[in-house]
């Protein structure tokens, strides 16, 4: 079996059992996470030299040179024969390479498929603002935001430009036309991608991560002139959404950056995948915040603290608390009140809510 076979053959096993990663590392016999496990399967081990040239057909000569300078790098690519497109980083560990793939989604995910809340469907055709798409690494965000760029395809006419390290999901454009541009394929860097973004007359600008204070600034400008941005960013509640961007800038600055910030936010939704009963399915939990008057003015007047109490009080508009969330996957049985405990990051309040407890009812949250 030559290595393109062997690599097929790992990609098919996780593929079959759904799971979500194959991990290839020299000397070992391959392994696939399934679920919260991580499973060894029953082949060969990848011999250094078949790592090395299978790494080597896979990537491009730039991508080859910036893992020979940097150690890592990141690639995507599309098994063909599965219809499937996979992510995945090889980087080097004791000298030898190393391989990590997550599989993405069969063709282009939806909400439904997804199982996230429908609001977000209204969220995607949104003509301006900011959305942030928030989780830990590997909670589903690109997923997430693959599913707001369909929908917006299926339905309303709109140029989008998406910036992505690397190219995820490849869409066909329908009602959209859609230019996907890849850092080191396609641009130097997001820097430079962002600095001739505008002038590209996008409605739409989808940045793959939040990453830095460049990045967060072409955000607040686009916003503020009719385009709406999307993009990820890693937190895991809202209130270390806040406190992850602010601390892109330096202190003199955030005043300012909030209250623009405030004025064009549509949407944050954090999300953490879960295990279900059967061990092996994810599914989403999602918190909410949407950018409503309440919100907005907490937000311009620094009350970031109070914001979850918005997202309890604001639930006829679509936000919800994380544990919100979990208590209803777990009171719809999907998930075991195990799964559901080790997720929050509130158990006392999700707790209360199993118990029929009700937290915070209380109307009046701006003032005090």
């Amino acid at each position: 079996m030559d290595k393109r076979a062997y690599l097929n053959f790992c990609l098919e096993k996780v593929i079959e059992s759904k799971g979500q990663d194959v991990f290839l590392k020299v000397g070992v016999a391959p392994r696939i996470r399934v679920g919260t496990q991580v499973l060894p399967l029953s082949f060969r081990e990848l011999a250094s030299e078949e790592a090395r040239e299978l790494v080597r057909e896979l990537l491009t000569p730039q991508q080859w040179e910036a893992l020979e300078k940097n150690r890592s790098v990141d690639f995507g690519f599309t098994y063909k024969e599965k219809g499937c497109r996979f992510r995945a980083n090889a980087f080097y560990q004791q000298g030898l390479l190393s391989i990590v793939f997550r599989l993405l989604w069969s063709g282009i995910p939806n909400f439904e498929e997804l199982r996230l809340p429908g609001i977000l469907g209204k969220v995607a055709l949104e003509r301006s603002g900011i959305i942030l798409i928030a989780g830990a690494v590997s909670s589903g965000k690109s997923t997430t935001i693959a599913a707001i760029v369909n929908a917006m395809n299926k339905s309303v006419q709109r140029h989008i430009i998406t910036l992505e390290d690397p190219v995820e999901y490849l869409y066909e454009d329908d009602q959209c036309l859609i230019q996907q541009r890849e850092v080191g394929e396609d641009t130097e860097s997001f820097g430079s991608a962002l600095k001739y973004a505008v002038r590209q007359s996008p409605d739409v600008v989808v940045i793959g991560e939040m990453r830095d204070a460049e990045s967060f600034r072409f955000s607040l400008a686009a916003a503020e002139v009719g385009r709406l941005v999307i993009s990820s960013i890693h937190a895991q509640s809202v209130y270390q959404v806040f406190d992850r961007f602010l601390g892109f800038f330096p202190s003199e600055e955030r005043d300012a950056v909030l209250r623009h910030f405030a004025a064009n936010v549509s949407c944050i939704a954090i999300q953490k995948l879960i295990t279900e009963k059967d061990g092996k399915t994810l599914i989403p939990a999602v918190e909410i915040l949407l950018g409503n008057f309440i919100v907005r003015q907490l937000i311009m007047e620094k009350k970031i603290d109070k914001l979850d109490q918005a997202l309890r009080n604001c639930r006829q508009e679509g936000m919800q608390t994380m544990e919100q969330s979990l208590f209803q996957l777990w009171e719809s049985q999907k998930i075991t009140r195990e799964a559901a405990m080790a997720a929050s990051l509130s158990p006392q309040e999700l707790e209360a809510l199993m118990k029929g407890i009700h937290i915070g009812q209380e109307t009046k949250i701006l003032g005090g």
